[in-house]
């Protein structure tokens, strides 16, 4: 358990003292939060934008940090080592993945209160819904960052992909606009994206209030899909071990 806290301490440091991440992580998801609010809030406007964004940034930033450390590591060629050391593979697993998940519970919770309290956000219920669909969601995000990891073999691969998956499922999952009259493809990627399952879910609760146990079906379902993707990721990695 030391070994993993030391992961995590040291990965959080690096991640921290990078001026670059810290404008991806926080500078340029509060910008866009900013430019959202200019949306109505009349029909929900503003706040279905803004709860998109976070769950965009959210994606992209544990997919491109999962991808882009672990590349780093096999590039530099300490890859290898690490796993030859005396640190179990679990436990290095084990502080990966609590390293990108600490970060994006801190990038959810600047970009939730400053929609709030700079930018106007009429959020005044649900609170504690929230926090559960949050850490689902960042679990889910989490598991395909470090599947993704294992399959993918060079820095440009990682930004094409991470744009890729979470452009489709955010943009063609209903997030930024409506799909009521879209076609039977795009329904389909709504009805698997774990970014429109996040952000519809997190509108209810925080625009209409709805109880943890109505919400069940969207918890289980992203709870599923990140277990599978990060039982697939988790295997990979061992297996170029």
């Amino acid at each position: 358990m030391k070994k993993t806290i030391a992961i995590v301490s040291v990965g959080i440091r690096q991640m921290l003292a990078d001026p670059v991440y810290i404008m991806f992580l926080i500078g340029l998801p509060i910008m866009m939060t900013w430019v959202m609010s200019f949306l109505p809030v009349e029909g929900g406007m503003y706040e279905m934008a803004a709860l998109g964004v976070l769950v965009m940034f959210v994606a992209l930033n544990i997919i491109t940090s999962a991808g882009g450390y672990i590349l780093e590591e096999k590039q530099n060629g300490t890859w290898h080592r690490i796993l030859a050391s005396s640190t179990s593979y679990w436990n290095i697993m084990a502080g990966y993945f609590i390293k990108l998940f600490m970060m994006a519970i801190m990038q959810s919770a600047v970009l939730l209160l400053s929609s709030k309290y700079l930018f106007g956000a009429p959020w005044n219920q649900g609170y504690l819904e929230m926090v559960v669909v949050l850490i689902v969601y960042i679990f889910t995000m989490t598991g395909l960052g470090l599947f993704l990891a294992g399959f993918l073999k060079s820095q440009g691969q990682i930004q094409a992909v991470a744009m890729a998956v979470v452009m489709i499922g955010t943009m063609l999952g209903g997030v930024f606009f409506p799909i009521d009259n879209s076609n039977t493809i795009i329904r389909v990627i709504a009805s698997i994206s774990p970014q429109s399952w996040a952000a519809n879910t997190l509108k209810e609760i925080l625009t209409v209030g709805v109880s943890l146990s109505s919400l069940l079906t969207p918890l289980l379902w992203m709870s599923v899909i990140g277990l599978l993707l990060l039982i697939g990721g988790v295997i990979k990695l061992q297996m170029e071990g």
